[in-house]
């Protein structure tokens, strides 16, 4: 799977590249978008938070950000735990993640509906 994606979004690119346990969005003028991710067991990992900087938002970058994740999980046999507010809700309403979604009680207590502060917010 590729992992370097580039989108043109109003004549700006923004490049998508995976960097440690996530991916990021960046452009010329810095990171724009961010989403994080930890193994929690052999097979298990924990997105813990996704965020897109409100300038950027709207354009479908948060999901392409999750995207990459349930590919990279897929690639790898994992399943996820999407702990995140914005995680938690697209695997809710889109069918397509279910074959990695770890939604069983054990997953519950790595689950925090309010994790979407990010080291980026106050920049």
């Amino acid at each position: 799977m590729e992992a370097n994606n580039t989108f043109h979004e109003a004549e700006e690119e923004i490049v998508l590249q995976k960097q440690g346990n996530g991916f990021i969005l960046s452009t010329l003028s810095g990171t724009v978008g961010e989403i994080t991710y930890k193994l929690v067991a052999a097979d298990t990992w924990v997105i813990d938070h996704t965020y897109v900087d409100p300038r950027y938002r709207g354009r479908q970058l948060g999901k392409q950000l999750l995207d990459m994740v349930v590919g990279e999980a897929r690639d790898k046999g994992r399943k996820i735990i999407p702990s995140c507010s914005f995680a938690l809700e697209e695997f809710k309403k889109n069918a397509a993640y279910a074959d990695v979604w770890e939604n069983s009680k054990s997953a519950s207590e790595f689950s925090d509906p309010y994790s979407s502060g990010s080291a980026m917010m106050g920049r």
